[in-house]
């Protein structure tokens, strides 16, 4: 067979994982922070799928769909145990062993909603993570949609976490992304993320947007468009006390 193997009953492994990522805070309404990631990881997959696919290369869709929504779910597994507490969820970088608990839980989910094969493939590709998907095709899609979700402006809600949590402002916001600059971190993650043109070249085109926003964003901070607008009005008022001729 060839191509994008049919999906199998997508609802199912949408709404199985949407019980699975979606926490509770502490005063009962739903943390959705896990749950957005890893369906917009999702929906990106399956479009990269079809770039991904050839005359000799066959995708196994729900793999992909699976594999997306299940590849952080070891933050969830670790909040609900209580070893971290919710907002530290995607603040670090998932490990091996994340990778391995997630592909735990998506096994133990979606049995009887994948079918046997269709399930193994889909905990191997999180478990080919620890590998940038090594050789295993729906792996490899599913690090590219993930390497793209940290590009562009949604990349600003996981920092703000960061920084609420650590208790620090604006200003730090925008001392880490001129360090990262500095030190070419960006230029290094569009050579090392991706495998498929067309997704690097979005990632790149996201990152120029993200730059424009935190270029609006310092400027607010310092009150430089303030500054430029008083001195713009001081302009259009008339000398005190002008000379009489």
């Amino acid at each position: 067979m060839e191509g994008i193997v049919a999906a199998m009953p997508v609802d199912a492994i949408w709404t199985r994982a949407r019980v699975d990522l979606v926490l509770q805070t502490k005063q009962g309404h739903p943390d959705l922070f896990l749950w957005e990631h890893s369906a917009r990881v999702a929906h990106s997959a399956q479009h990269i799928a079809r770039l991904a696919t050839t005359s000799s290369t066959e995708v196994d869709e729900s793999a992909v769909i699976a594999a997306s929504l299940y590849h952080d779910a070891a933050w969830a597994v670790r909040c609900r145990e209580g070893e971290i507490d919710r907002t530290e969820i995607l603040l670090t970088p998932t490990t091996d062993t994340g990778w391995e608990q997630g592909a735990s839980l998506l096994e133990r989910s979606l049995a009887g909603v994948l079918s046997p094969t269709c399930l193994d493939r889909a905990a191997a590709a999180i478990r080919s993570l620890s590998r940038s998907g090594g050789d295993m095709i729906e792996g490899q899609i599913v690090a590219e949609a993930n390497n793209l979700d940290e590009f562009g402006v949604l990349a600003l809600w996981t920092v703000i976490r960061r920084g609420t949590l650590e208790g620090k402002g604006v200003q730090a916001v925008i001392d880490m992304w001129e360090r990262k600059k500095e030190y070419r971190f960006w230029t290094a993650r569009l050579h090392d993320s991706f495998r498929f043109e067309p997704i690097r070249e979005l990632a790149e085109e996201r990152l120029k947007r993200f730059e424009r926003v935190m270029e609006e964003l310092r400027e607010q901070h310092q009150g430089r468009d303030v500054e430029r607008s008083a001195a713009i009005e001081s302009k259009k008022q008339p000398a005190d006390n002008p000379a009489v001729s």
